[in-house]
């Protein structure tokens, strides 16, 4: 395995020991963002706060952060949507977190909220940003210490930077050339094929491929090694000079392999298409395929 990719995977990606070691310093921050899938009538999925969980027992010194709420644009008609600048600048600045810190995210029960939430820091410029590999499930397994007590924290004055070479929308994959760019399903492969759980039409995106979020994690919920998930790339004709696009209901599993190709070095040319299927199935002029 290359140097340039060890570097990366160690640049994002955080074990449960090393995070122990760390615990206290004041220049780590830890976020909790936990939410919850909850199936809904009209056969997706709506979503519920983890802050009872947090309340419940958290990492000592994690603070935690409403995905939903907090950390999307709530006057967007879709669920999960990049919140607006002044927005996520004002909850980071709540949050005491300044530019130079080291940011280290989990969820109690799956890391793809993990993944969206460093995925955010990082579309808004954060330098430094990890995610807890195993999350809170294997830090507990650990034997690690958990707490129900909530920090106190002084705000900071924090300004971040909105990089929209990072996020895509439905129009422009619509208006791209389907060779333009390598659009990846990170949903079920029972979903990529129009089974189970829809988002308003089942199925997936004209001339997409299946990379299923859950393909990128061991049973513990970690993060397999790069060179199998470089394999996995490689099955569904990833290069390096196309464009990778991401998507899944609703813009949260598909930031598990935007991590995952992180984790691999590359950043350059991947985009995630925030409103997903959401947006793209309840428009009967973009196309869907089923099987």
């Amino acid at each position: 395995m290359s140097e340039q990719k060890l570097t990366a995977r160690s640049n994002y990606l955080i074990s449960a020991e090393a995070l122990q070691a760390r615990l206290g310093a004041p220049e780590v921050k830890i976020i909790d963002a936990t939410t919850h899938l909850v199936p809904s009538e009209q056969g997706g999925f709506g979503s519920v706060s983890g802050r009872k969980d947090y309340d419940d027992a958290h990492i000592p010194g994690a603070l935690f952060f409403d995905l939903q709420s907090e950390m999307s644009d709530n006057a967007s008609q879709f669920r999960f949507t990049v919140p607006p600048l002044a927005q996520f600048n004002a909850r980071v600045s709540a949050a005491g977190i300044k530019a130079d810190d080291e940011v280290i995210i989990y969820a109690g029960n799956h890391p793809m909220w993990a993944c969206r939430m460093w995925w955010l820091f990082k579309v808004f410029g954060h330098a430094s940003v990890k995610v807890l590999d195993g999350g809170l499930p294997y830090w507990q397994a650990r034997g690690y210490p958990t707490t129900q007590a909530v920090p106190s924290v002084d705000p900071s004055e924090y300004q971040g930077s909105f990089n929209s070479d990072m996020v895509i929308d439905g129009d422009a994959i619509a208006n791209t050339q389907p060779e333009g760019l390598c659009l990846l399903n990170a949903l079920s492969p029972a979903q990529f094929v129009g089974e189970g759980a829809h988002y308003g039409r089942p199925g997936h995106i004209e001339g997409s491929r299946n990379t299923p979020y859950s393909a990128f994690l061991d049973r513990d919920q970690r993060f397999i090694d790069n060179a199998a998930m470089a394999s996995l790339f490689e099955a569904v004709g990833v290069v390096e000079d196309q464009a990778v696009v991401t998507y899944c209901g609703g813009g949260i599993a598909a930031s598990v392999p935007i991590f995952a190709l992180a984790l691999l070095g590359r950043e350059d040319r991947v985009q995630l298409y925030d409103h997903s299927l959401s947006e793209w199935a309840a428009n009967a002029a973009w196309p869907m395929v089923q099987g």
